[in-house]
């Protein structure tokens, strides 16, 4: 069971990849383009601005999954600084489970965020995009970084790792 879920956690992780690159390229491409049409003819992509600022709050939210698989989010040191190494491990346990409790929680919210912008069938001004299609990825990336916050519980379990964030230790 074990090997399927790390089989799924891992191909999930292409897809993000694959779409950070996509999305950023595309973002830039954009830009560029409606700079230069606008520069040079004086008119330019209308809904340009709008659809990059979709995609960057897309790439903001699977950045921060991809982030989290890699174990190179943003935490505080502190810990590493303030307790033995011995006990380090359950230290980072500890936070690793009020991180995951509290991203359950943002993303039951964003769910029920999502659901309401569904019910009122708010869409984007000048794509005329159901603007939860934009916002379900904030939920559905949470549900994903909590996810991965238990599989680094395990980790920090079975000793393969002693802390989590960008200084953490593999063994």
């Amino acid at each position: 069971m074990m090997k399927f879920l790390t089989k799924i956690s891992d191909y999930y992780h292409l897809f993000e990849k694959f779409f950070l690159i996509t999305a950023i390229t595309l973002m830039v491409l954009i830009i560029f383009f409606d700079f230069l049409i606008r520069e040079l003819f004086g008119t330019g992509f209308v809904w340009g601005k709008e659809l990059s600022s979709f995609l960057m709050i897309w790439v903001g939210f699977i950045g921060a999954s991809y982030a989290t698989k890699e174990n190179k989010h943003l935490v505080v040191g502190v810990p590493e600084k303030l307790f033995p190494k011995r006990i380090l491990p359950y230290i980072s346990l500890f936070v690793n489970i009020i991180v995951f409790l509290v991203t359950i929680f943002l993303a039951y919210l964003g769910f029920v965020y999502v659901q309401e912008t569904k019910e009122i069938g708010e869409t984007s001004l000048l794509l005329n995009i159901p603007l939860w299609i934009v916002q379900i990825i904030i939920p559905v990336s949470l549900v994903f970084i909590a996810l991965r916050f238990v599989s680094l519980a395990i980790l920090i379990l079975q000793g393969k790792v002693t802390s989590i964030g960008e200084g953490s230790k593999k063994v």
